[in-house]
């Protein structure tokens, strides 16, 4: 990001923004599809990535793409780390195979798996040495790093377990679960540790996590928000974003007490009535369904993202504390005009600001 990109983001998370800003997050669903490129070539050939990088921001300079420049290989970073088979494709993310899916192993198996150091295991040292490569190439563009990121611990665990088998663990071993979560806690703590000092610039964290939002507001608060805390709770002197675009709202009302500063979360609930749920603190992402930029009209692209906008002024009684993004991440297949669509409504919004 550039100084002035991230100041326009400091000054939101204070509720200071005088305009509405445009921030999207940006990886490998969408980019390389984007750019005309397979998955394959956009993780493993290092011009492949600088270019298409460049390509999006020249595309779109009135957006603030999050975390920008993202190292990623899907979500096979950390569960690689605990050695989870992982299958590479050319038209779609990488898939990941569990370590085991019996319920009566579970204990056994995840008690005695060591947590991964990210220096050395699965993926995480390549998109390291890659961090390290790509920075000076930034700095020649008059970029910086401002975030780096990690799967949270509930979504890392669904790798290495299913989400399903993950869900009943919590429910009949609970004693099981924790010796599983407390490692995928332990190793997000550590590969954002890693990353922070890798990259000296980086003022933010931001951590992906849906399945922890499968669960309902009161389960959410008694057997979830312990371990995500845990994790924000470690980065005390950088910005707290959070992603989590499940279709329910059982985090919204706990996103204050875990410690969230900005929160990217589903189309699927209403910006303005979320608004109330969360409390006026967090400065919300969102939330434009996503694939109206894939398979929509412009027009209709414009109108949403007019109508979510005035959604949450008037349930805000203001349009502080607004990142106007789409409800998750930038999906495959969405194309200029819609996104331009999404932007200038923006625009539009703010001459009347």
């Amino acid at each position: 990001m550039t100084q002035e990109q991230i100041q326009k983001l400091e000054e939101t998370i204070l509720h200071k923004n005088d305009k509405i800003h445009v921030a999207l997050i940006a990886d490998s669903p969408w980019i390389p599809g984007y750019c005309g490129h397979t998955f394959v070539d956009y993780y493993a050939r290092n011009e492949v990535f600088i270019n298409d990088n460049r390509k999006i921001r020249k595309d779109f300079p009135d957006a603030i793409f999050v975390p920008g420049w993202w190292v990623e290989y899907g979500m096979a970073a950390e569960p690689t780390g605990f050695g989870c088979p992982t299958c590479f494709f050319d038209d779609n993310l990488p898939h990941m195979h569990p370590l085991t899916e019996d319920l009566d192993k579970a204990e056994e198996i995840f008690g005695n798996i060591p947590v991964p150091d990210p220096r050395v295991d699965g993926f995480m040292p390549l998109i390291l040495n890659q961090q390290r490569y790509y920075q000076p190439l930034m700095e020649q563009d008059g970029e910086e790093v401002y975030m780096v990121c990690a799967r949270g611990p509930f979504t890392v665990a669904s790798h290495m377990f299913t989400v399903t088998q993950l869900l009943m663990l919590m429910m009949i071993n609970p004693e099981a679960a924790d010796k599983l979560l407390s490692k995928t806690v332990e190793c997000v703590k550590r590969w954002l540790e890693a990353q922070l000092e890798n990259v000296k610039t980086a003022k933010a964290i931001m951590v992906l996590d849906d399945v922890c939002g499968y669960f309902s507001p009161e389960d959410f608060e008694t057997l979830c928000m312990p371990y995500m805390k845990q994790v924000f709770s470690a980065f005390p002197e950088v910005r707290h974003y959070f992603h989590n675009d499940f279709t329910s709202n059982s985090c919204y009302s706990h996103l204050t007490e875990m410690g969230v500063d900005v929160f990217n979360f589903t189309h699927m609930q209403e910006i303005g009535e979320s608004r109330k749920l969360a409390g006026d603190k967090v400065v919300f992402m969102g939330n434009v369904p996503p694939m109206l930029l894939a398979q929509s009209a412009p027009k209709t692209v414009y109108d949403t993202t007019k109508q979510v906008i005035e959604s949450y002024v008037a349930a805000n009684g203001s349009h502080h504390g607004l990142l106007l993004s789409t409800g998750g991440g930038m999906p495959m297949g969405a194309v200029k005009p819609n996104i331009d669509a999404m932007i200038q409504a923006v625009k539009d919004y703010n001459l009347t600001l």
